[in-house]
């Protein structure tokens, strides 16, 4: 049978299977020769006492069906997703936009049989690299391929962070962490605490999906911006790319980047229902690396190899005015980088790379 072994406290110098291994025998009172590790459910680091670190675990073990004190440990059941049968649709949906939102919406019809038709108004990942770092050398921005526009949408130049609110619907949560892993991002990422993955493992995965959906009927269409959508009695009946050709189609996924302003205002303007959402905007702050990881890690830990750069959060309300202040997209061992898609305008972000060794971390405020 499986059960779960929860809250076991690991210090980080003896991180290890065994070391998990041991700790769940302890729980169940029995060998570790008579349990074996299923899945690991989550791992996050402890830092409350700055004299000694862990890492708790919980995890899945398996053991005879006849152990005596199964009734105080939770029995593991696997989520089977159920088999979705093919939808019922004549022609050949349409996604404009291929950042995240798109690149989903993709996969899902893609495995629902269909063979959708994707535009996107940047460049693929491997030719939009090639701009990025050309902007960044030599501040020559090309409006339609940058940090905001292209495949892989704005995510691919970040952080790569991965996390979820808390009324967020586990089973969702766990299919997309497993949709990044099949693409080729680490394992770890499924149980890990706040997972990360940057901007360089994020352009392989990009890159990965990207021939999955062209393997299986899917079309993609670069530098290929809606400029019209065709609307007859309330209904959207297709789209016009560059002002030019028109796609029809029954179903159009709408999976717009938040910087196509020029996309919203046609869309607004042809009578489609947009609704406001409200957005953080701050500045962005950045530390050299060692000081966060000696105010968050301590002396002892402060350049411990396993930990890599700490992360804070931090926020202020004055209640008398109603006011606050908090942290957001803190990048620990990242840079601050130019986010510009348009001429004239700055937006700052924050990224980093999987090794997350830059001297530098940020955060937004």
């Amino acid at each position: 049978m499986d059960l779960i072994i929860s809250n076991l406290r690991i210090p980080i110098e003896q991180d290890g299977v065994d070391e998990y291994l041991n700790g769940a025998a302890q729980k169940l009172e029995i060998g570790a020769e008579n349990i074996a590790i299923v899945k690991i459910l989550s791992k996050a680091l402890d830092i409350s006492n700055k004299e000694q670190f862990y890492y708790k675990i919980s995890l899945v073990v398996t053991t005879d069906d006849n152990y005596a004190n199964k009734s105080k440990f939770p029995v593991y059941t696997e989520q089977i997703t159920a088999k979705r049968k093919a939808a019922k649709i004549n022609d050949r949906p349409i996604i404009v936009g291929f950042g995240p939102a798109g690149m989903f919406a993709a996969l899902e019809l893609i495995d629902l049989g269909l063979k959708p038709l994707i535009f996107e108004r940047g460049k693929k990942i491997e030719e939009r690299s090639v701009d990025v770092q050309r902007f960044i050398r030599e501040r020559e921005l090309d409006p339609e391929s940058n940090i905001q526009f292209g495949e892989g949408g704005a995510g691919s130049y970040s952080d790569g962070k991965l996390f979820s609110r808390r009324n967020n619907n586990t089973s969702y949560v766990n299919r997309v962490l497993q949709t990044f892993v099949k693409f080729g991002a680490p394992a770890e990422i499924e149980y890990i605490s706040k997972p990360h993955l940057g901007t360089d493992v994020l352009c392989k995965i990009v890159r990965n999906i990207r021939l999955y959906i062209l393997e299986r009927g899917g079309e993609i269409f670069y530098g290929a911006q809606m400029t019209d959508i065709l609307i007859s009695a309330g209904r959207a009946l297709g789209i016009i790319i560059n002002g030019e050709k028109e796609y029809l189609a029954s179903a159009i996924y709408m999976a717009l980047g938040h910087s196509a302003r020029d996309t919203f205002e046609m869309i607004h303007k042809r009578g489609v229902a947009i609704e406001q959402r409200p957005i953080s905007v701050g500045v962005r702050i950045e530390h050299p690396a060692e000081t966060v990881n000696l105010i968050r890690y301590g002396e002892k830990y402060k350049d411990y190899g396993g930990l890599g750069a700490a992360t804070y959060s931090l926020n202020y309300t004055n209640r008398k005015i109603k006011r606050g202040v908090y942290t957001f997209c803190m990048c620990p061992g990242g840079e601050v980088v130019n986010a510009s898609s348009e001429q004239g305008f700055l937006v700052l972000n924050g990224m980093s790379y999987s090794h997350r060794a830059s001297p530098f971390s940020n955060g937004a405020l």
